[in-house]
């Protein structure tokens, strides 16, 4: 099997927005239309929030549609750096808010005593995931999925482990994130990316022998990925 990557080069970042928030509102309904239900995990920051807000208005069957982000930074959901407070300005400012919704975020006071409750949660859920959404950084990081945490070598090896507690050394923030096993059970990854940095880390992450977390993704072979670039 043969899963390289595709990429898909739109002239600007409103045009991409609609054509990813499409694309994405397709392929759930496509599978609402064989399964009784579906899946979407989003990620955070400020590069997704405009394809959000339109995704999230879209007329799908939301309350069949098990939403989730990919990775979170360990604050409480009022906290402006918070990715789920993200999410509830974006995604569920429309009918997405009609979704079910598993944070990744829960009550305990340390990541690494919430990531046991978290991994509970999410061995629920119903795998492989229908659509996972990602995005990158300027250090060809994905999800929480960097290469100064020292969780990153068990992070990379975590065949069954469906989440993670991540301590970055130069980004802020505790975090919870998917594991690339969680991440590469789906059916569909679309990655978004804006600007010629982006781009360039990106062309640099695909060569045969590079090792950036994002990687992880363009290299395997089991999962279809679209890759979706404006300037």
């Amino acid at each position: 099997m043969n899963n390289k990557p595709t990429l898909i080069l739109l002239p600007n970042r409103d045009e991409l927005n609609t054509v990813l928030s499409n694309d994405i509102g397709k392929y759930l309904n496509a599978v609402l239309s064989k399964h009784k239900a579906a899946s979407l995990a989003v990620s955070g920051g400020s590069t997704p929030a405009e394809m959000l807000t339109l995704l999230g208005k879209q007329t799908l069957d939301w309350p069949k549609i098990q939403t989730l982000l990919v990775d979170d930074r360990w604050l409480g959901e009022s906290h402006h750096d918070s990715n789920q407070a993200m999410l509830n300005k974006t995604l569920f400012s429309g009918l997405a808010a009609n979704s079910r919704y598993l944070p990744l975020k829960n009550e305990a006071a340390d990541v690494n005593d919430g990531q046991y409750a978290c991994e509970e949660q999410l061995t629920e859920l119903t795998w492989p995931l229908s659509v996972v959404h990602l995005g990158m950084g300027n250090d060809g990081h994905t999800a929480s999925w960097f290469h100064d945490a020292p969780e990153y070598p068990m992070l990379k090896a975590a065949h069954e482990q469906h989440c993670t507690a991540v301590h970055p050394g130069a980004a802020p923030y505790s975090r919870i994130s998917l594991t690339p096993a969680a991440v590469l059970n789906s059916e569909r990854i679309v990655i978004q990316v804006f600007g010629k940095a982006k781009r360039d880390v990106l062309e640099r992450a695909l060569a045969k022998d590079a090792d950036f977390p994002i990687s992880m993704v363009l290299h395997q072979q089991r999962v279809p990925v679209d890759i979706y670039w404006a300037p």
